[in-house]
């Protein structure tokens, strides 16, 4: 799997821990190693949670979700706005696919995100992903990142924000961002 694939497919899995709450089952199915393991401080501590995670409440987690789900919006930090991330679709033709949520909705970015690395083969398509990574996303995604690891009650929220943490540092670094 090439390196954009991969962080297309974590791209994937953030944007559907973002749009709504993980279903019982589908928690309980899941593996403690689900995501890749690094020697960074963020994806150990992600690991830490992430093993009282899969045991802990379903009511708990939901409860989490409804009191974390402004920021899932990046609009909530100020960073990019709605209007913002709505241009910016419009200008790549890109519909989004949570249509129930906000152009600025991490859901819809993150799969923004999968798109364009899907299309990552040309240096225009390479320049677009640069805009993207750099003027709409990686600001707002650090700061959720940042958001869940203090202000998530649970261990589950806890772990996403420090995987996501160390997600947007290992594209920032993978692609020579300056940000």
């Amino acid at each position: 799997m090439k390196l954009g694939e991969l962080y297309g497919v974590m791209a994937v899995i953030f944007a559907t821990n973002f749009k709504g709450v993980i279903a019982e089952e589908n928690l309980r199915k899941m593996s403690k190693n689900w995501i890749i393991k690094n020697e960074t401080d963020n994806n150990r501590l992600g690991h830490e949670h992430w093993e009282k995670a899969l045991g802990e409440n379903i009511e708990a987690i939901k409860a989490d979700f409804e009191a974390l789900s402004p920021a899932f919006d990046f609009a909530f930090f100020k960073l990019v706005s709605e209007t913002d991330a709505t241009l910016f679709f419009e200008r790549l033709r890109y519909k989004k696919p949570f249509s129930d949520l906000p152009a600025a909705h991490s859901a819809n970015m993150l799969a923004c995100l999968n798109a364009i690395l899907k299309v990552d083969k040309d240096e225009k398509a390479h320049f677009v992903l640069g805009d993207f990574l750099t003027n709409y996303f990686i600001f707002s995604a650090r700061a959720l990142g940042e958001y869940l690891q203090i202000n998530a009650k649970t261990d589950y929220y806890k772990a996403m924000g420090y995987f996501f943490s160390d997600f947007c540092n290992m594209i920032k670094i993978s692609l020579g961002l300056k940000a």
